[in-house]
């Protein structure tokens, strides 16, 4: 018999047979949520015009901090035992839900580049804070970074570049937060429909042929390799999403790379 349960046999002795468990071990026992019901709340509530509202998850933190808590307690094994699908939304939504708690900690700032190390020696990218000790890619004892979650979990086990428009650097540039969680049952479609939306987003992508202008985010110069993987080249992962009319534009035009901007994809205070 497991120590575990003993501890219910005991508890069942001492507590009388008919009472129900106790919350600790009712809690215990509760599978986590492959719907990140929690998640979509916190979202739905803060994601509007193309931003997200810090200052209204600052103020009332709970059902945030409550989903936090669910992240860091899914073990190794437990994480092990689920379907790709489940395991590629779970590191999505834990690595735009650990950067947002990295902004809303420091909230107000103009950009989560000003929590980089002195003379940006360290980017905050790069700087362990998520408690997440026991899943770290290189076996260590230690708190994981942004950086590790992008470029050592998802990018190395899932292999998909439209991973790319799912995740959310809190910044201006970056492909905007998705009103909902991303869950297994219906993973596919919304990486589908986020790489869509980026790529045909004039805020972010010019695909003009009228103007003869191809110039598109820098996110597609940075993980080049990545586009290149699924699809030769970046031009021709801009086709895939892009409407048939700009296909051969496209595939003809010089390519440059818009400015990126690092300002806070905060919404506007009222």
């Amino acid at each position: 018999m497991s120590l575990h349960q003993i501890l219910r046999r005991i508890l069942w002795v001492t507590c009388g047979c008919g009472l129900t468990l106790t919350p600790l071990l009712a809690q215990e026992a509760r599978p986590f949520d492959q719907n990140h019901a929690a998640w979509t709340e916190v979202l739905r509530a803060a994601v509007r015009d193309g931003g997200f509202d810090y200052a209204l998850v600052k103020k009332d933190r709970a059902k945030f901090d409550g989903y936090l808590a669910a992240l860091r307690a899914v073990t190794p094994a437990e994480l092990a035992g689920w379907t790709k699908e489940q395991r590629f939304a779970f590191w999505i939504n834990a690595y735009n839900a650990f950067c947002i708690q990295r902004v809303v900690d420091s909230y107000p700032l103009k950009s989560i580049r000003k929590l980089d190390g002195a003379f940006g020696i360290t980017s905050v990218f790069e700087k362990p804070f998520i408690p997440l000790q026991a899943h770290h890619p290189d076996g260590k004892n230690e708190e994981l970074a942004l950086n590790d979650l992008e470029h050592k979990i998802l990018r190395v086990q899932f292999k998909d570049a439209r991973l790319h428009a799912a995740i959310n650097c809190a910044s201006e540039s970056c492909p905007p937060l998705r009103n909902e969680a991303f869950v297994a049952e219906r993973l596919d479609a919304q990486l589908e429909e986020q790489m869509k939306a980026f790529v045909n987003d004039p805020a972010r992508n010019t695909i003009d042929p009228a103007k003869g202008e191809l110039a598109v985010s820098e996110i597609f110069k940075w993980f080049e390799e990545d586009f290149e993987r699924d699809a030769k080249s970046v031009k021709e992962y801009l086709v895939r999403f892009a409407p048939a009319e700009k296909h051969e534009f496209i595939r003809g035009a010089k390519l440059r790379h818009r400015d990126y901007s690092w300002d806070l994809n905060d919404v506007p205070q009222k």
